[in-house]
């Protein structure tokens, strides 16, 4: 007791400004995310309570900074995450390495990552890593290699394996995307629907996935011509907190509408024929407008997000490294106590 609480009012009585301006040098954002974590949890550091609630703490930063694309704290986060004396974390915080080098276009790096990450890691994240490998290799048009992670990232999210109802769905709706991309949008958008339900379970811990979900389901419908349902989609994915780090929702807003002016145009164009005779031309093929498909976990994420979620999580950058400082220690300062240590999975 009287240790933890000396260890308590050492955290309290913490000051970085005190320490930097006393040092003198000037250091990184990782650098100081470090210095915050480990020199107060090197003095109190018998507890793997503390370590494995801080690991918890930092996964769920790096989540929220993954969605909303901040890769560079995504990548310092990562970091931290390795430095803990936690087998598991250290691995986690390579896959999230990983997908900070691979946003940051790098995918030769990031892959033997990713594939070390899929031989050791706890099997919640060894499925991730599996199922990001295949989107990897689907982006760069090698679907075969695509398809054979996708079964094996499927398997590591069964129930029996822990039940990852995200890699679950991330899975599918890449599979979903591969008919989409040659040409079936109708089995695509039929398979995107079934998962509907899947969708509603994952929104309620990842908000963000909901509105991926409606962006292809935008996209499908206005492949098929149902572009009032395919705005609709849409106006869910662009009015939500993510879309201002999700520019590629706005294009398919835009792109609906252009096939919606193309179609008009058609109608004007038949309904003003001067000639009788003229209706039996055979009308030249209108070119197809595309509508952009986006991937969300396809490196971490794919397109993904119909029904509103009940829960949303609107994120915000208000959050930078300073406030994680402060939101971690203040987290440990109430969780240093005598109860049963978590577990990471």
């Amino acid at each position: 007791m009287q240790n933890t609480a000396k260890t308590s009012r050492f955290l309290i009585d913490f000051s970085f400004e005190r320490e930097l301006a006393d040092s003198g040098i000037a250091v990184s954002r990782s650098k100081l995310l470090q210095l915050a974590v480990m020199s107060p949890l090197a003095y109190a550091a018998s507890s793997r309570q503390v370590f494995n609630g801080l690991a918890k703490r930092l996964i769920q930063l790096a989540e929220h900074f993954f969605g909303l694309r901040d890769i560079d704290s995504l990548r310092e986060v990562s970091l931290v995450l390795q430095t803990l004396p936690i087998a598991e974390a250290q691995i986690i915080g390579q896959y999230y390495r990983a997908l900070a080098i691979r946003r940051n276009g790098d995918i030769n790096e990031s892959l033997p990552l990713l594939e070390a990450v899929g031989d050791g890691a706890p099997m919640a994240y060894r499925a991730r890593a599996l199922q990001t490998l295949g989107a990897i290799y689907h982006t760069q048009g090698r679907v075969d290699e695509a398809l054979r992670f996708y079964p094996e990232a499927r398997r590591a999210a069964s129930p029996e394996n822990g039940c990852d109802l995200l890699t679950t769905l991330l899975v599918d709706q890449e599979i979903a995307c591969i008919k989409s991309e040659m040409g079936d949008h109708r089995g695509a958008l039929a398979d995107y629907e079934k998962l509907s339900p899947l969708v509603q379970m994952v929104s309620r811990q990842n908000p963000l996935y909901f509105y991926f979900y409606h962006n292809e389901l935008a996209v499908e419908f206005a492949e098929l011509g149902r572009l009032d349902e395919a705005e609709a989609a849409c106006e869910i994915a662009i009015n939500s907190p993510f879309a201002p780090a999700y520019p590629e929702w706005s294009e398919t807003r835009d792109e609906i509408n252009a096939k919606r002016q193309s179609a008009s145009s058609s109608v004007v164009a038949f309904n003003h024929v001067p000639e009788a005779d003229q209706l039996e031309q055979t009308e030249p093929e209108r070119q197809r407008v595309p509508v952009r498909v986006t991937a969300s976990h396809r490196v971490g994420f794919k397109k993904d997000a119909v029904q509103r979620a009940r829960v949303l999580v609107a994120p915000s950058r208000a959050i930078v490294l300073p406030g994680i400082i402060e939101s971690i220690l203040n987290w440990m300062c109430k969780r240093i106590g005598s109860r049963a240590p978590p577990t990471l999975s």
